[in-house]
Parts: structure tokens; C-alpha cells; sequence
């Protein structure tokens, strides 16, 4: 709970950090934006390919194949996963070729979806569960040493990953009316609110699983439904974490294109996304 916490208070100290940019710097692109005009335009190039080649790619590529994987134990697959997941990249494509518009709102639907998923895990654990796994431990079970450190620091690499993404709402700044109010409202709220939800979901496997059983669990969230509502309630979990899953995809294909449609006006990237750009609306 201390890792999930700290790194709670890292997401919001990068929220402020990127409100306070959204209302000096509301330009399209983001990151792209901010690393052009606080270093060189050398090194907001090397970030906007780096993030089509690897990291946005890579790590669209290995949400995709999990929600896959998930989608697999929910309902027989005709095809093998990388093709279903490459489906699945292809689908969300062709809805944002529709239009912003239309990539928001499938956005905003599967983050409803999401959120009341995280919610029921929440409730059912809460309700179905008493505190009796929970034990009173020292805040520190060793003296503090070198050793400690790097064992929290090892707990913060999966926290940090499972917070990131809040970065990417600013490569969509150019495209909001009024970017200076409703991105910093937007980044706080909403990092916030996923830091009170992971808390809570954290609190419910340790109420559920014990600290040993949480240490040793590989899908928490799917042990504490199965102790909950049996194989029912595995099932259902499942069919939260495909819709994150693809909630995921559908937020990076909505706005990782905007920092490239950012660095092609700079001469280093195909002119070709200029022409076929969507109006900002």
C-alpha cells in the first residue's frame, strides 16, 4: 500500500507539473511541444520517432495480444492471438478514421465500462470479505538499509507503469476549446480518482488474499472474485480487464497520431498526415 501510495503522489506531482504546461504551452502534441521548445527540436524529434517505433507501438502491441489472451477465455477464437489483437488495432484505427468525435465516444464508453468493473471488485470485495486476513506488521520489518530501498524501488517499477498514460491527454491539447481550463481540471480529477481506485482495489485483495496470498498470487483480481462468487465471478472479472485492456488501445490509437500530425508541420515526418488530418473540433 505504501508503493501504491507513493507512486500515487508521483502521478499527481506529473499532473501538476503538466496542468501547469497546459495553460502556458496549449499547443497539439504535448511532450513533442514541450521538449521542442525547452531543449532543441533535435530532441523532440528523436522523442516523436522513439514513440512511434517503440514505445507507443511496443506497447500497444502487448495490450493488444493480452486483451487477446482474455478475450480467448471468454469466447472460442477462430484465429490466433496476434491475429485477433492486430483486429483489434484495426477496428479502433477505423473509428478514429471517423472522426474525433467518434473516437471519443467509444473512448468514453469503455472507460465507463472500465471504472464500473473496478467498482464491483471493490463492492464485492468490501462486502464479501472481513478484515480477519489483515494483520497490524511494523512499517518497517528490517532496518533501513540500501537493500530496503531497492526492494521499493523494485515494488515502484509495475505501480509507475500501471499509473502512466496520464501523460498522453496533453497530445490532444490543440484540439480542446478551451485547453487552459479543462486540461489541468482533467489531469487532476482524473489522476486522482485512478489513485483512489487502486488503493481500494489494493485494500480488497489484502482483505481477501492476506499479504502472503497477495505476494503470491499472479491475478489477484481474479482470485478475490473466484473466493468471492466462484468461477462466475472469475468470468466477470475477465470481462472487465478485456474492456480495460481495449479501453487502452482505444485512448493510445486516439492520441498518440496527434504528435505526429505535430512533428510533420516541422519538416521531419511525412507531409502526407497534414493533408489527411481531421479538423480539430
Amino acid at each position: 500500500l505504501a508503493a501504491w501510495g507513493f507512486g500515487g503522489l508521483v502521478a499527481l506531482a506529473g499532473a501538476f507539473v503538466y496542468a501547469e504546461l497546459a495553460s502556458l504551452r496549449p499547443a497539439v502534441g504535448g511532450q513533442y511541444a514541450y521538449l521542442r521548445e525547452a531543449y532543441s527540436p533535435r530532441v523532440a524529434f528523436l522523442y516523436g520517432w522513439v514513440l512511434l517505433l517503440v514505445v507507443q507501438s511496443g506497447g500497444m502491441a502487448a495490450v493488444a495480444v493480452t486483451f487477446a489472451r482474455y478475450l480467448g477465455e471468454l469466447v472460442p477464437l477462430p484465429l490466433a492471438e496476434p491475429i485477433v489483437a492486430a483486429l483489434a488495432l484495426a477496428a479502433l484505427t477505423a473509428v478514429n478514421c471517423l472522426g474525433v468525435r467518434a473516437g471519443n465516444d467509444v473512448q468514453a464508453l469503455l472507460m465507463v465500462l472500465k471504472t464500473v468493473a473496478i467498482l464491483g471488485l471493490v463492492a464485492v470485495g468490501l462486502v464479501t470479505f472481513g478484515g480477519e486476513r489483515l494483520t497490524v506488521r511494523p512499517v518497517l520489518d528490517r532496518p533501513p538499509s540500501l537493500g530496503l530501498v531497492a526492494a521499493f524501488g523494485a515494488a515502484l517499477v509495475p505501480v509507475l507503469f500501471a499509473y502512466g498514460g496520464w501523460q498522453t491527454s496533453g497530445f490532444v491539447m490543440g484540439e480542446l476549446k478551451r485547453p487552459a481550463r479543462d486540461m489541468p481540471r482533467a489531469l487532476l480529477l482524473g489522476v486522482a480518482g485512478v489513485v483512489v481506485l487502486y488503493l481500494s482495489v489494493n485494500v480488497v485483495c489484502l482483505r481477501a488474499l492476506g499479504a502472503e496470498g497477495l505476494a503470491a498470487s499472479s491475478a489477484p483480481a481474479s482470485d478475490v472474485m473466484r473466493l468471492a462468487l466462484g468461477e462466475r465471478g472469475a468470468r466477470l472479472i475477465a470481462v472487465g480487464i478485456a474492456v480495460s485492456t481495449f479501453g487502452f488501445l482505444a485512448q493510445g490509437i486516439l492520441t498518440a497520431p496527434r504528435v505526429y500530425y505535430a512533428i510533420a508541420p516541422d519538416g521531419v515526418f511525412f507531409d502526407r498526415v497534414l493533408e489527411t488530418a481531421v479538423a480539430p473540433v
